[in-house]
């Protein structure tokens, strides 16, 4: 009885402690057995005090556990899954998202391992594997093609397919090729080539990507040491710059900050990844400015004119070769020119006082030749009667700090602000021919100083009189305005 006893004591804990964790049924079932069993034998008790503790134990412990697949990653537990199944399915599923970005399954060189266990329910609802879990464990990789220039990889892509699309259009982006422009050749300067690497996925381009990189250009540091007699716009110059250039590469600077000889400033430049050196054949269609001619006539009054016939543009077709570097002309030979329409001249009746209009420079026969281009760029506006008044000079593009050079040697008249023209230097070359350059944003010479061909003179600009950035040209022969088309 005493066997009983204990037995009953046990059996009531062990069932109020699993009853939520076994049906009603089940628990009948067990009170029935205990019934009908003699418990006057102490080792039929005993005996069935050790079943009933290891069945209702086993009971407790599949009640609070579940069996599971622990996901190891080198040797780390990374978290469980329900099945095998499920384990891999997890494990495929990241890598094939990973490998999307190129069409195909990444792959990983970690150790990846499976292990069936049983863990209590509540580690395995704390720690049930995702893919967000999982991806932070692995490292994905993709076989993808990179472009290596100069020993360098810049941009990787899926395949060699993409690779060729993204150089292609670099080509294309900078060579231009149409009818009117059949483009022989193209081809790098630099040393490049096409290699096979693993990458992770994220370092995958698509062929727009890779294209905006290359177009962007790489971003290149250097020192240079202040020279004596040195300045902003000389060291822009040096390094084929803008002066806003060197000012923006140098935080704090301006520009009129004061640089010393033997200081160390910043040349940030942004260069190309890629230069494209192409030879072609272009067909344009180019205008050919008329010309005007003066004439004197007394009926009118002092510092009277009339224009006697409109001046109208001609245009002929040019058809030249060219080698280009990145679509910029290098070298140009005209091959042939078929004039469409000629132009017509403009004539201007003048009256007989014509005021001095520049005052120190020079008086001669005007005979001039030599002269080159202050500034490179296309024309905006071209010299004659437009809109009802005399445009006195040609406007030629270009942007605010660019700098332009004189285009003869001679002595400079007057620098310093000159009403519409604004900031406008003019420079005496002799026999009564003479120069003027106005809009300027800065100058860097001062009147009586004497200036060589070439040099620089001053910065483009928007100063005065002006629509935009452009810089406004002018030649004078014994102080009357010229055609300088027909000079240059």
């Amino acid at each position: 009885m005493i066997y009983w006893e204990k037995a009953k004591i046990l059996l009531s804990r062990i069932l109020t402690n699993t009853k939520c964790h076994i049906n009603k049924d089940t628990l009948a079932k067990v009170a029935e057995w205990s019934r009908n069993i003699s418990w006057r034998s102490p080792k039929t008790a005993g005996i069935t005090f050790l079943a009933l503790v290891v069945f209702l134990g086993g009971i407790f412990y599949f009640s609070t556990t579940t069996s599971a697949v622990a996901i190891f990653v080198n040797g780390n537990n990374t978290g469980y899954a329900a099945s095998m199944t499920e384990a891999k399915e997890i494990v495929e599923e990241v890598l094939s998202k990973q490998g999307e970005v190129a069409g195909t399954i990444a792959r990983t060189t970690d150790s990846i391992e499976y292990n069936k266990v049983r863990i209590k329910k509540k580690v395995y609802a704390t720690n049930t594997i995702s893919s967000e879990v999982l991806l932070k464990s692995i490292k994905p990789y993709i076989d993808g093609y990179g472009l290596q220039i100069e020993n360098k990889v810049a941009i990787v892509l899926a395949n060699e397919q993409e690779l060729d699309a993204v150089l292609t259009k670099y080509k294309d982006y900078f060579t231009k090729p149409s009818e009117k422009n059949v483009v022989n050749s193209a081809e790098f300067l630099e040393n490049i080539s096409k290699v096979a690497i693993k990458v992770d996925p994220s370092e995958i381009m698509n062929v727009d990507q890779a294209f905006d990189l290359l177009i962007k250009g790489d971003v290149a540091e250097s020192n240079y040491v202040v020279e004596p007699n040195d300045s902003l716009w000389l060291i822009a110059r040096k390094n084929n710059m803008l002066t806003d250039e060197v000012i923006a590469g140098n935080p704090g600077f301006t520009e009129d900050t004061i640089i010393q000889p033997g200081q160390e400033i910043k040349i940030v430049k942004v260069q190309p990844f890629l230069t494209v050196l192409s030879k072609g054949t272009k067909v344009v269609n180019e205008v050919i400015p008329f010309d005007v001619v003066t004439k004197i006539d007394s009926k009118l009054g002092y510092g009277k004119s009339v224009v006697q016939q409109a001046g109208k543009d001609g245009e002929k077709i040019v058809t030249y070769n060219y080698v280009e570097k990145n679509g910029s002309v290098i070298e140009k030979q005209v091959v042939k020119e078929d004039i469409l329409t000629q132009p017509e001249k403009q004539v201007i009746a003048k009256g007989p006082n014509r005021a001095t209009v520049y005052v120190g420079t020079s008086r001669g026969s005007g005979s001039v030749s030599g002269l080159i281009w202050p500034l490179s760029g296309r024309i905006n506006s071209y010299y004659g009667y437009r809109w009802g008044s005399l445009h006195t000079g040609i406007d030629i593009d270009g942007v605010t700090g660019q700098p332009y050079v004189a285009a003869a040697s001679g002595k400079v008249v007057s620098a310093g602000w000159n009403g519409g023209y604004g900031y406008a230097i003019l420079i005496d070359h002799g026999n009564g021919v003479a120069t003027r350059y106005a809009h300027s944003s800065k100058l860097q010479v001062s009147a009586g100083q004497s200036v060589n061909k070439g040099q620089t003179i001053g910065l483009v600009g928007s100063t005065g009189r002006s629509s935009g950035s452009h810089l406004h040209f002018e030649i004078l022969i014994n102080g009357s305005s010229v055609n300088p088309l027909n000079y240059l």
